[in-house]
C-alpha cells in the first residue's frame, strides 16, 4: 500500500468519498467522525497526512489542528471547507494547515493537493525576523511578515493588496523564497501587458503552426511555472472571461495548448496582486467572486507609507546601503514630513538619487529631490506642484521633465484615468507610462 491518509469529517457522504478516490490511487486511508477520534487514531497509527473538515461536533478542525501542531508539527494537514467557510480557512492555516479543498473538489483537485502535500518537508528556519527584504518596526509591517512566513510554510494560493509602490512583488517572492518549493520556478506576469487577443498563447502556450506567425511552440507562463509559483500582477486588468479560463486551470490543474489535442497537467501556486480593493472590484463585476475566494487562501494587505512613518530613518538607511556615511537630522526630518504618495519605491528613488548626489558624506536636504514645507507639499522633483498650477498647458519656464510630468497628467485626465488610452496618445507603451508614474510618485 501507499502512504497513510486519515480523513476527519462527520459526514458519511464526503468521507467515503475521498476515501474511494484516495483508495483507487492505491493510498492506505482510515476515516473518522470528529477530532476526538482522530487523535485516538493518531496516537496508535502513524499517519503521513490528515485530511479534516473543519465544522464537526465534540472537536472541530481548528481545534484539532492545534493539537496536531503542539504533538505532530511536521505532519501536513490538509482542510475542508464550504465555500462560505473561507474565514475558517484563513484561520486553519494561520494554525499550521498546509492546504484547503472546497467541498466538493474533483478527482483531479483532490488527487493533487494529496500529492503536494505528500511532498512537502517544513521549512523549520523560518521566522518573521528572517524576511529581511521587508524592512521596519511598525506593527503593520511586523504583521506582513507574519503572513509572509504563514504563506510560506503553506501551500495555498495567496492574494496580495495595497497601493501602487508597496512592493507586492516583493511580497510574492519573500513567500516563494522560503516556502518548501524554492527550488521551483517564480514566473512573474503583469496582466496589464498582456493583449487580450494573446491571453490564450500567453498563458496556455500554443503549438507551432497552430495560427499565422506560430513558426515555434511555445510553452506559455502555466507551464512555465509548473512546479513552482505564477504571480500574476494588477490583476485587476485581467478580462472576466479570461478570468473563467484561469479558474477552471485553478480547479482542475489541466492546461490545453493552442493547437494541441491532449492537455498536460501542471502544479501552479498562484500569488495575485492588485492595487484596488476586491470588493470594490467584486461588485464593479471585474472580478469574478469565485476566482477572488479560490486565490485567497491567504490575503496580505501591504500598508502605505503614510501608514508606517517610522519606518522610513530604517529603510531610508536600508537603500542607502551599508556604506553609506548616513543622513543629518535635517534630512531624516524631511524624509518623514514628505507625502509619499509613491510610497515605499519613490522613497528609494529619492534615497538613492540623494546617496549618488552626496557622494561620500552624509546626505542632507539639499541633496534630496524634495520641495522645502510640510506634510502634503513635498513632491519628488517639484514637477507635481508646479504642473498642477497650470491652466491646461505647461507653465512657463518648466523644465523637460516637469513638461513630462505634465503631458503625463493630461493624457490621463482626458482618458478618464485608463492608462492603456493615455499611453496610446503619448505614443509610449504602458511598460514605460507605469515606470513614469512610479517615479514621478503618482498612484
Amino acid at each position: 500500500m501507499g502512504s497513510k491518509i486519515l480523513i476527519v469529517d462527520d459526514e458519511p457522504s464526503a468521507s467515503d468519498y475521498l476515501r474511494l478516490l484516495l483508495e483507487q490511487e492505491k493510498f492506505e486511508v482510515r476515516t473518522t467522525a470528529n477530532g476526538v477520534e482522530a487523535l485516538i487514531a493518531l496516537e496508535t497509527n502513524p499517519f503521513d497526512l490528515v485530511i479534516s473538515d473543519i465544522r464537526m461536533p465534540q472537536m472541530d478542525g481548528l481545534e484539532l489542528l492545534t493539537h496536531l501542531q503542539q504533538r505532530w508539527p511536521d505532519l501536513p494537514v490538509i482542510v475542508l471547507t464550504a465555500n462560505e467557510g473561507i474565514e475558517d480557512v484563513v484561520q486553519a492555516i494561520h494554525l499550521g494547515a498546509l492546504n484547503y479543498l472546497v467541498k466538493p473538489s474533483s478527482a483531479a483537485a483532490v488527487g493533487e493537493a494529496v500529492k503536494k502535500a505528500l511532498r512537502f518537508r517544513p521549512s523549520k528556519s523560518v521566522e518573521p525576523p528572517l524576511v529581511s527584504e521587508l524592512v521596519g518596526e511598525s506593527p503593520a509591517i511586523v504583521d506582513v511578515r507574519h503572513r509572509v512566513v504563514m504563506a510560506a510554510r503553506s501551500d495555498v494560493h495567496v492574494i496580495i493588496t495595497g497601493d501602487t509602490g508597496t512592493g507586492k512583488e516583493l511580497v510574492s517572492r519573500a513567500i516563494h523564497a522560503y516556502s518548501a518549493a524554492a527550488a521551483g520556478p517564480f514566473v512573474a506576469h503583469n496582466c496589464a501587458l498582456s493583449p487580450p487577443e494573446l491571453f490564450e498563447s500567453e498563458f496556455f502556450g500554443h503549438r507551432r503552426g497552430s495560427f499565422t506567425g506560430a513558426d515555434r511552440d511555445h510553452s506559455g507562463l502555466l507551464r512555465q511555472a509548473d512546479g513552482g509559483v505564477l504571480f500574476l500582477d494588477e490583476l485587476e486588468t485581467m478580462l472576466a472571461a479570461h478570468q473563467a479560463k484561469l479558474l477552471r486551470v485553478i480547479d482542475d490543474g489541466e492546461v490545453r495548448s493552442v493547437g494541441a489535442e491532449q492537455s498536460q497537467r501542471v502544479s501552479v501556486r498562484f500569488l495575485a496582486a492588485t492595487n484596488r480593493d476586491p470588493a470594490i472590484m467584486m461588485q464593479e463585476r471585474t472580478l469574478r467572486e469565485d476566482l477572488y475566494y479560490r486565490l485567497r487562501g491567504i490575503e496580505i494587505r501591504l500598508p502605505t507609507l503614510s501608514q508606517r512613518l517610522d519606518d522610513i530613518p530604517l529603510l531610508a538607511q536600508h537603500f542607502a546601503g551599508a556604506d553609506s556615511a548616513g543622513f543629518t537630522p535635517d534630512a531624516l526630518d524631511a524624509l518623514m514630513r514628505a507625502e509619499w504618495q509613491g510610497n515605499v519605491r519613490q522613497l528609494r528613488n529619492v534615497v538613492q538619487g540623494a546617496k549618488a548626489a552626496a557622494g561620500e558624506g552624509k546626505v542632507g536636504v539639499a541633496h534630496l529631490s524634495l520641495q522645502s514645507g510640510g506634510r502634503g507639499s513635498h513632491q519628488f522633483g517639484g514637477e507635481g506642484q508646479r504642473a498642477r498650477e497650470s491652466d491646461g498647458s505647461a507653465p512657463q519656464g518648466s523644465t523637460l521633465r516637469e513638461i513630462e510630468y505634465w503631458a503625463i497628467q493630461r493624457a490621463l485626465q482626458e482618458c478618464g484615468g485608463n492608462r492603456t488610452r493615455a499611453a496610446k496618445m503619448l505614443d509610449i507603451d504602458r511598460s514605460t507610462l507605469r515606470r513614469k508614474l512610479a517615479e514621478f510618485g503618482v498612484t
